[in-house]
């Protein structure tokens, strides 16, 4: 059996507002947009590809974190140090900065936190292993 990751679903207020929070700070953009037949939901798929996406669901209701909220994130891998400090100063001149930038280990990285219009954490690292193409020790 093979299994792939495809896809994170969120449900935000807004689907236009989303779309444009991740354009502007992860450069994915809207690669499907349609109106769900069963809850009338607008939805978008987010990304760069259809290999790995973002799918917004716009709801009527205001999206609802879990407990765990202070660690749910969606995270993003950038090539330097320098492209952490650019997002956390664009972030930081649109009050959307939840904090950093800050190096924490050789684990996390260098990171700093955005939140998107629904108040979901949108980590940008640079330093982590995730993303890159290397043979974990077993």
């Amino acid at each position: 059996m093979k299994i792939e990751f495809t896809h994170v679903a969120l449900l935000v207020s807004d689907v236009d507002k989303t779309a444009d929070f991740y354009y502007k700070y992860c450069g994915l953009t809207v690669l499907n947009r349609r109106m769900d037949p069963n809850t009338g939901f607008r939805v978008i798929w987010l990304g760069t590809s259809l290999n790995f996406i973002i799918v917004a669901f716009e709801g009527e209701k205001q999206p609802v974190q879990s407990l765990a909220k202070p660690l749910s994130h969606l995270g993003f891998s950038l090539e330097s140090r320098e492209e952490v400090n650019e997002i956390a100063d664009i972030a930081r001149k649109d009050g959307t900065l939840k904090y950093g930038p800050v190096y924490f280990d050789a684990v996390v990285g260098y990171i700093c936190e955005v939140l998107d219009p629904d108040g979901n954490s949108v980590e940008f690292s640079f330093g982590q292993e995730l993303g890159k193409n290397i043979k974990l020790l077993s």
